[in-house]
């Protein structure tokens, strides 16, 4: 058997809604406690890497080693700090929700939503280690499986869906963020699976501040042609759609080409620099010759 190697048109994430879970310190408390090394370590090994940034990193545009905004702490002390500058309460060992929330006094509780068991999805050992993180600073994680999920995902906050792993796909050639990132929704008429729209409108100073920038990064990017130009807007863009944290970033992995050398003639196949994210060796299947 042979086999070819290629970048997938893609990346895995793990999104948070920012209306079900508004405060952008508690968001990223749950991303400081992701450790998302292990969705490369237990599931794809070699074939995968860590991504950093909302946006696939087969694109121009990613920038080069951008760094980790969400570095994981197994300790659970950077999201338990977090959780107490967004007004929660450490009591006996227990994150409690604050005063003016309408779970006062109530044990902090998440739920966390895969489309498979665990042990089948990429991001399944990411969640059962987030689970165990937070636990010792007495936040509660249920993970659930829901093989509707994606289909639930255009009404998330409706759907009830706090926390979910899925992965984004096709992303095309072009960089531009405005369909998924744009959060003004007197201009963008796409469903608020992340709850931008809500954040947009109702968020803190610094979440609004973050995405009114954002969205003026994104028509900027969108009004010049200049490659440098807009490599400099999308490596600040993607700081706020990333820093935001309503989609945790967490692998980049390849696909894999497998044919029988015996029965197929791979110089009939697309190869070399000739496979690319947007271009498989099947490409042209019907120029594939087969031998004998």
């Amino acid at each position: 058997l042979q086999y070819t190697l290629v970048d997938n048109d893609g990346y895995g994430y793990i999104g948070i809604q920012g209306q079900a879970i508004p405060e952008l310190e508690v968001r990223t408390a749950l991303a400081r406690a992701m450790n998302c090394q292990l969705a490369v370590d237990d599931y794809y090994g070699e074939l995968a890497s860590v991504n950093y940034r909302t946006m696939t990193k087969i694109l121009w545009a990613y920038p080069d080693n951008p760094e980790d905004l969400f570095p994981y702490d197994e300790t659970g002390e950077a999201s338990k700090d977090l959780f107490l500058e967004a007004g929660y309460i450490y009591e006996d060992g227990v994150m409690k929700y604050p005063a003016d929330h309408e779970k006062a006094g109530q044990q902090v509780t998440f739920k966390f939503t895969l489309p498979s068991e665990a042990k089948d999805h990429p991001a399944g050992s990411i969640m059962i280690d987030t689970q165990a993180v937070l636990a010792k600073i007495g936040v509660k994680v249920d993970i659930e499986t829901d093989e509707s999920l994606l289909a639930k995902l255009n009404t998330a906050y409706e759907s009830g869906i706090q926390v979910w792993a899925a992965a984004w796909g096709s992303g095309g050639v072009d960089p531009d963020m405005f369909q998924i990132w744009y959060s003004d929704p007197k201009v963008n008429q796409q469903p608020p699976r992340a709850g931008l729209f809500y954040l947009y409108e109702n968020g803190s100073d610094e979440e609004k501040a973050m995405l009114t920038e954002l969205n003026d990064l994104i028509i900027a990017g969108r009004s010049t042609l200049d490659v440098e130009e807009r490599k400099t807007i999308y490596k600040r863009a993607l700081e706020l759609s990333t820093g935001i944290a309503v989609e945790i970033p967490t692998y980049q992995r390849k696909n894999m080409f497998v044919y029988n050398k015996n029965v197929i003639d791979g110089a009939s196949l697309f190869s070399g620099e000739d496979v690319t994210p947007f271009q498989s060796p099947l490409s042209y299947i019907w120029n594939v010759e087969l031998l004998g």
